[in-house]
C-alpha cells in the first residue's frame, strides 16, 4: 500500500491521470512538464542542479513553450506571453526568477518525500514505447543511489506490452495504457485498468522533522541562485 504516487513524465497525460485516479493534486517536480526519459534520469542524478539557469532558457516550438537547454525540459505552463500567444525571450527573462523559485520549492519537496518514511510509487509513462527494461533498471538505481533508505517502486506504462518485461527485476512493474487519439488526457478506462491492483493509504505519513536552522534554508536548483520568495506550487494546469 503506497503513501504517494509521483509521476515522472513523459508529458501532461500522466499528471492528469495520476491526479484523477489518486485524488491527490499535490504538485511534484515533473508534473505538467514535457521531457524525455534521459532528462528525468539526469535531473534526479544531479540533485536538480542546473535547471533553469539564466541564459539557458529560450522560446521553443514557435514560441508555444520554453526550452531549458541545460536539461532539455520543455515548460508549457510556467512561462506566459505578455502579449499575443507566443513567448519571447524577454517574456522568459522577466519571469525566470519566479519560475525558478517554484522549481526550487518542488525540488525540496522531492527530497523531503524521498527522505521520509513514505512508500512511494513512481510512474513513468513511456508514451512512445521507446524504453527497455534496462532503462527502467537504471532509473531505479539512480533513485536508490541518491536516497538509499527510500522505499519505492516503479510502474512503467507503455502503449503496448514490453518485449523484455520479464527482465525488469524487483521493484519494477509494467502496464499498458493505449492512446486516445485527439484527447491529450489519455483514456480513463485504460489508466483505471493499469491502476486496478494498486492500493494507496488513506492518510500519508507525517513529514520528517524540519532541519536545523541555518543561515539559508532556501532550497536550490542551481548553485549561486539568488533567494526569491517561493510561490505556491500547487499547479492545476489542465491543458497540454
Amino acid at each position: 500500500m503506497y503513501d504517494r504516487c509521483v509521476g515522472l513524465g513523459y508529458h501532461c497525460e500522466s499528471t492528469h491521470q495520476i491526479r484523477r485516479i489518486t485524488g491527490d493534486d499535490r504538485a511534484h517536480f515533473f508534473d505538467w512538464l514535457d521531457l524525455d526519459f534521459e532528462s528525468v534520469v539526469e535531473t534526479i542524478a544531479g540533485d536538480f542542479a542546473g535547471i533553469l539557469r539564466p541564459g539557458m532558457v529560450e522560446p521553443f516550438s514557435d514560441g508555444l513553450c520554453a526550452l531549458d537547454r541545460g536539461s532539455d525540459i520543455r515548460f508549457f505552463h510556467d512561462f506566459h506571453p505578455t502579449s499575443g500567444s507566443t513567448l519571447t525571450r524577454s517574456d522568459i527573462d522577466r519571469q525566470l526568477d519566479s519560475v525558478r523559485a517554484k522549481f526550487r520549492a518542488l525540488a525540496d519537496r522531492w527530497r523531503t518525500l524521498a527522505r521520509s518514511s513514505a512508500y512511494v510509487l513512481y510512474v513513468h509513462h513511456d508514451a512512445f514505447d521507446e524504453l527497455s527494461a534496462a532503462d527502467l533498471r537504471r532509473l531505479r538505481l539512480v533513485i536508490a543511489t541518491a536516497y538509499p533508505r527510500h522505499r519505492f517502486d516503479l510502474l512503467w506504462l507503455r502503449r503496448t506490452p514490453p518485449p523484455d518485461g520479464g527482465a525488469l527485476g524487483p521493484g519494477i512493474s509494467w502496464g499498458t495504457v493505449a492512446t486516445a487519439p485527439g484527447r491529450w488526457e489519455g483514456d480513463d478506462a485504460e489508466w483505471d485498468a493499469a491502476f486496478r491492483d494498486v492500493r494507496f493509504a488513506t492518510h500519508p505519513p507525517p513529514p520528517p522533522p524540519p532541519p536545523s536552522p541555518s543561515p539559508s534554508t532556501e532550497p536550490s536548483v542551481s548553485p549561486g541562485a539568488s533567494p526569491t520568495p517561493s510561490p505556491s506550487v500547487t499547479d492545476r494546469s489542465t491543458s497540454v
